[in-house]
């Protein structure tokens, strides 16, 4: 399972890191905001370029590749992608990193810093862990406002693999 896990977020990196190095290549400076599946949002999906030729910018100093890359997936809020399963099926993974705003044994709510809300479905499968010692913990240790990081797969419904609480 965990391999299966590591996997999966391992491709995930490597999509969004060669995306972004492509982005960050193609000078193009514009980000997209794309709310993930099963999000209730008050933003609108739009993309804004985040520098403009009146501002002056000249582009000198600016990260490119790699290291571009790293800094956005550090600020991602929460985030949709598909990877190909077994059998080659398709999978669709959900995540998000924000605050627990319900909590219970069978369910995890989070709103992330852009008011997206996410509700994922816990089960036995569920993984939960503390951020400050690595180690297993039970989904009961989550408390209403913690800040998390919550990984999942599903469509119409998620259902949570991950859950990484970092105030523990």
């Amino acid at each position: 399972m965990w391999k299966k896990i590591a996997v999966a977020g391992s491709t995930a990196a490597v999509i969004l890191g060669a995306g972004t190095a492509a982005l960050a290549a193609s000078g193009n400076d514009t980000t997209g905001v794309v709310p993930a599946a099963n999000s209730s949002t008050s933003a609108s999906a739009t993309t804004t370029p985040s520098h403009s030729a009146a501002s002056g910018s000249s582009g000198k100093g600016r990260q490119r590749g790699p290291a571009i890359a790293q800094g956005r997936l550090k600020r991602a809020l929460h985030a949709s992608w598909v990877t190909k399963g077994e059998n080659a099926t398709f999978v669709t993974h959900a995540a998000i990193r924000g605050a627990v705003t319900a909590v219970s044994a069978t369910s995890i709510s989070v709103k992330a810093a852009d008011n997206v809300t996410q509700t994922y479905t816990v089960n036995s499968s569920t993984k939960v862990h503390t951020r400050a010692d690595k180690k297993a913990a039970p989904i009961t240790d989550v408390k209403s406002g913690d800040p998390v990081l919550v990984v999942g797969t599903g469509t119409s419904s998620l259902t949570a693999t991950q859950v990484v609480d970092a105030k523990k």
